[in-house]
């Protein structure tokens, strides 16, 4: 759009994500992959996906080195003060 004043480059208003939770639901088989800043939100998320039981894989992880949080085909769970 011509004509509009650019002042400078634009800053993010928000922080980066963190931590993303990647989950197979059943029945049409569809992926999805939901990416969260905060480690209380993710965690939260993992555990009502986990509890409603319409998942049949799910990971959540850590970003920034790659490790695997949560995954509930291996049973592995790492608690949430330590994400």
């Amino acid at each position: 759009m011509s004509g509009w004043n650019n002042s400078g480059p634009t800053f993010r208003l928000w922080p980066a994500d963190r931590f993303e939770v990647r989950c197979v639901r059943a029945s049409p088989e569809f992926s999805s992959a939901d990416r969260y800043h905060y480690a209380k939100n993710a965690h939260e998320a993992v555990l009502r996906l986990r509890d409603v039981g319409l998942v049949t894989q799910m990971q959540a992880i850590r970003i920034e080195d790659g490790a695997v949080l949560f995954d509930l085909a291996s049973g592995a769970s790492v608690p949430a003060d330590q994400w």
